[in-house]
């Protein structure tokens, strides 16, 4: 498959037409990472955008001692690192390959010349910071409000698709290791498995082959 057509894919470039599909893959690059392959660190000085095809990507803040806080998933369709493409300072999380995958590089010049052809590669940009945005904004406030029991049941029932149906009042999850939870919510190993327990034997959460089940959310609030 060409450049062109896995951009074609791409949430953002949807409704761009062929030729500047074309035009705008010619300046792009195909780039491929193993697990825990670091695509860029925190501060770093970037001005180019990636877009996810296969794979997954997490982007992360790590402390002195090497401890990360999980801020998000990237998944294929979606981009990332376009707010240093935008301001052209450094970037703001490090990105980190969750698993093998691929991305697409695209220099900033080739997406600001079809940025300024395409409202609605503008508009779908605007939508993305402000949703990111709005994430941040949450993270803050579970920090600030949420204990870690309540932080994990909330990260559980944000990762459930959109008008995904419930199975005799729950919803199945991915089944993380109690490091990696801790890592998403901010909080220490010890005190996700102990909260993991607690929710456990109150029906909260449940174990069911290789995915967690989870209450929705009308039964916990």
């Amino acid at each position: 498959m060409s450049i062109a057509e896995h951009l074609s894919g791409i949430t953002i470039f949807e409704t761009v037409e062929n030729d500047e599909l074309e035009r705008l893959a010619s300046f792009c690059k195909l780039k491929k990472f193993t697990k825990d392959e670091v695509v860029f660190h925190k501060g770093d000085q970037g001005t180019d955008m990636y877009a996810i095809i296969s794979g997954a990507f997490r982007v992360v803040l790590i402390d002195g001692n090497g401890d990360e806080i999980i801020l998000s998933i990237v998944k294929p369709g979606n981009i990332v690192g376009e707010l240093s493409m935008i301001d052209g300072l450094g970037r703001t999380g490090t990105l980190v390959a969750d698993e093998p995958s691929e991305m697409i590089l695209i220099p900033r010049k080739a997406f600001n010349e079809l940025l300024h052809k395409n409202f609605s590669v503008a508009l779908y940009l605007l939508e993305t910071l402000s949703e990111r945005l709005r994430k941040a904004d949450e993270l803050i406030e579970s920090l600030a409000f949420l204990n870690v029991k309540e932080r994990i049941v909330k990260f559980f029932l944000d990762s459930v698709d959109a008008g995904q149906v419930p199975q005799n009042g729950y919803y199945p999850v991915k089944k993380y290791t109690h490091q990696e939870l801790s890592n998403m919510i901010g909080a220490s190993r010890e005190s996700v498995t102990k909260c993991l327990k607690i929710l456990t034997l109150e029906g909260v959460i449940k174990v069911k082959d290789d995915c967690l089940m989870v209450k929705e959310a009308t039964v916990l609030y």
